[in-house]
């Protein structure tokens, strides 16, 4: 009985811990999908935008959903950041990272082309971890994203990136046939 007992006790352990595993790589999988969803509908909604604030809402929309994390956006008209947007999951109204301070760390990184604010070495104290928004060096805006102490994991990361990547075509696009438009007039 009790080599009876010990064997099967092992086989319910392994079996414990693969069902486990697959349940744990089963949850990973779905939750990458829904993160490559979330940059496939990202890029057919920018492509489709003919206007900045369109592009920089919808790019906002997006990053909510993939994140679930309140923003400030902050657009430039190429030397300095105009007013800032504000984009809240719950849709409060709260000004919260609209702050001298957040604005501080946001020109810096408009400025140096660089991440900043939380969860950064540079003006870490800032609530919002603030990412350029860019085409080599070319910087149409800074993104703001309340970080709450966690820091992104790095698959979020790299999607996060590419969003943004994706908003600054849309907004060289946008620039480009304006551009076109008025050489044309």
């Amino acid at each position: 009985y009790i080599v009876t007992f010990l064997i099967m006790f092992i086989v319910s352990l392994l079996a414990g811990t693969l069902a486990a595993r697959l349940k744990r790589s089963a949850k990973q999988a779905a939750l990458a999908a829904y993160r490559t969803k979330i940059l496939f509908e990202t890029n057919q909604l920018l492509q489709k935008e003919n206007d900045e604030e369109a592009v920089v809402h919808a790019m906002a929309e997006q990053l909510m959903k993939l994140l679930k994390k309140d923003l400030v956006v902050y657009l430039s008209d190429g030397n300095t950041l105009k007013e800032p947007t504000v984009f809240r999951v719950d849709g409060s109204k709260k000004n919260d990272l609209i702050t001298e301070d957040e604005k501080t760390v946001a020109i810096w990184a408009m400025e140096n082309n660089k991440h900043a604010g939380a969860t950064t070495d540079t003006l870490s104290n800032a609530k919002c971890l603030y990412l350029a928004i860019r085409v080599n060096h070319h910087v149409y805006g800074v993104v703001g994203i309340a970080m709450d102490g966690y820091p992104l994991d790095a698959f979020e990361n790299s999607v996060l990136l590419s969003i943004l990547a994706e908003c600054a075509l849309a907004l060289e696009n946008i620039k480009n046939a304006r551009e076109k438009e008025e050489a044309a007039v």
